[in-house]
């Protein structure tokens, strides 16, 4: 039998977090080092989204097997990556890690990928508080390492509000500033308020954000925007906000949420990222010829070591 119009277009664009926000004041910087993007290259990478490498370990962090988060290799010493994935909040799996686990050792990081317990059982509330548990969890059973939090779309989403809002970490004795920094891959949904837009596109992405987040006009829509939870004299983590060139929506909601945390005293870089999309820019992160990966590199060697003083 085949899908309704609606379910098939959900599930096309259901790893999408879109949103309409205008743009902010803030200046976007192109990719260092972009290489052009060849055809047979991009068709080669198109592979299954799930590493082939297993994880050493998972540490559960709740009850429901969802709550668990992966450590991949040896743990080492350096700081710790805790990948969130995405999947509009309600797909998803903490195993598409995709070029992670060797950008990890590459670099001397210790990857963790974190589940959390998706819509429409529950919404995004409870899954940033399941983003914060699970940071708990890697804090307890590694201490002393710095920790990076690296999100993708919906995933983006859950990281930025864990790194905004400190009553997510408060619920496991941390605070936002105690991070070592946010990567965002390519989110739209840092403000979750107002209408996705027009047409059958439009109305299957009010579908999404109304289970994650509640009808439009609801207060928790506003609560659950991790732009509109910045508020000034709090300390919050840098953050390294990348956007996929071509998404107007990506590009306007992510400079307006970096303009919030550099309004705050924070410190926000957004980074355009042409010739990729909204999946490539996930797949390809951390590859040995990928500008986003390096990039984060940098930024994580520059921050690691005022995160752990």
């Amino acid at each position: 039998m085949s899908l309704p119009v609606l379910d098939r277009r959900l599930l096309l664009i259901g790893a999408l977090t879109l949103a309409t926000a205008p743009a902010a004041a803030q200046t976007t910087a192109p990719s260092a080092d972009r290489r052009p993007r060849q055809g047979g290259r991009l068709a080669a990478r198109r592979g299954a989204a799930a590493s082939n490498i297993p994880p050493a370990r998972s540490l559960s962090y709740g009850t429901d097997p969802l709550q668990s988060v992966d450590l991949y290799a040896d743990p080492g010493s350096g700081p710790i990556l805790m990948f969130v994935h995405g999947g509009g909040w309600s797909r998803g799996d903490r195993r598409m890690v995709n070029a992670l686990p060797d950008y990890a050792t590459r670099h001397g990081l210790i990857l963790a990928s974190a589940g959390y317990r998706l819509a429409p059982a529950v919404t995004a509330r409870e899954a940033a508080m399941d983003v914060a548990a699970a940071v708990g969890a890697l804090r307890r059973a590694l201490p002393g390492r710095p920790i990076f939090l690296v999100g993708h779309s919906a995933g983006a989403h859950l990281a930025a509000l864990v790194g905004v809002d400190p009553a997510y970490l408060g619920a496991v004795g941390m605070k936002p500033s105690d991070l070592g920094g946010v990567i965002l891959l390519d989110g739209a949904g840092y403000d979750a308020t107002g209408p996705r837009g027009p047409g059958v596109v439009g109305r299957a992405l009010d579908a999404m954000y109304d289970q994650a987040f509640g009808p439009e006009g609801g207060s928790e829509r506003a609560a659950l925007s991790p732009t509109l939870r910045v508020e000034a004299g709090r300390a919050y983590p840098p953050f390294l906000i990348f956007h996929v060139a071509g998404r107007q929506d990506a590009a306007a909601q992510s400079r307006a949420l970096a303009a919030a945390l550099t309004g705050a005293g924070g410190r926000a870089e957004v980074v355009s990222a042409p010739g990729e999309t909204h999946m490539t820019i996930n797949r390809d992160f951390g590859r040995a010829d990928d500008p986003e990966g390096d990039r984060a590199a940098g930024f994580i060697a520059m921050n690691a070591g005022a995160a752990s003083r």
